[in-house]
């Protein structure tokens, strides 16, 4: 695991700063302050970087998202076009994979483990605009953290909203919008999300061991 000890933080204003802290820490922040938006141009300039590198350029994309993420560890791949809110309130666990055009709005702080699979099209959307008009209008934003736990495979078009965990090994089915936690070792469908049942060893379909077999034999 790779972390990112450049603070991001250090060249924002007194008044930036209690907006970011707001932020970062679940209040209701002025999401349209212009030190808030001065950072998420950063994270725009350094997606963009990376969403237009090719393959083989693995070490430069892999110095993009040292410099993008909070954290990130080791065997991780993210198609294009990947976009994000500030990038720095992202960690990211080893062997994940990010399938096409996600989008993260890490204005809380979003945390995915270890062998995390995300389909394409899929949205984690830590922050939400104020329900009030006027406020809305005046920029005000609430976020919430969001954890994806180790093995969670998000389906195509899922969406997760802020203060929302899925448990390890969950798997959200496509097109699916959750907005409550969902505990470790369940499939969930739909919108709300909901639990469909346990995965159990019945889902398991031989493929390990016809795997280990093969390797066995050469």
């Amino acid at each position: 695991m790779t972390q990112n000890n450049y603070d991001v933080t250090a060249d924002l204003t007194p008044e930036g700063r209690v907006e970011w802290d707001l932020m970062v820490a679940g209040e209701v922040y002025q999401d349209s302050h212009p030190e808030i938006e001065r950072k998420r141009v950063e994270a725009k300039k350094l997606f963009r970087a990376y969403n237009a590198l090719d393959y083989d350029q693995e070490a430069e994309r892999r110095a993009i998202m040292e410099q993008l993420f909070a954290e990130v560890g080791d065997d991780v791949f993210i198609e294009p076009n990947f976009r994000c809110e500030m990038g720095r309130n992202i960690s990211i666990g080893s062997h994940a994979y990010i399938n096409f055009d996600c989008v993260m709005l890490d204005n809380a702080p979003i945390t995915i483990g270890d062998y995390v699979w995300i389909a394409p099209m899929v949205g984690l959307f830590a922050t939400n605009h104020a329900l009030d008009f006027e406020e809305r209008k005046n920029g005000a934003c609430q976020a919430k953290p969001i954890v994806i736990e180790d093995g969670v495979w998000l389906g195509g078009h899922v969406t997760v909203l802020g203060g929302v965990t899925i448990g390890r090994g969950a798997v959200i089915g496509a097109g699916s919008v959750v907005t409550h936690d969902i505990p470790a070792g369940v499939i969930a469908v739909g919108n709300p999300a909901c639990v469909l049942r346990p995965i159990t060893d019945a889902d398991k379909t031989g493929f390990c061991e016809r795997i280990a077999a093969r390797d066995a034999a050469h």
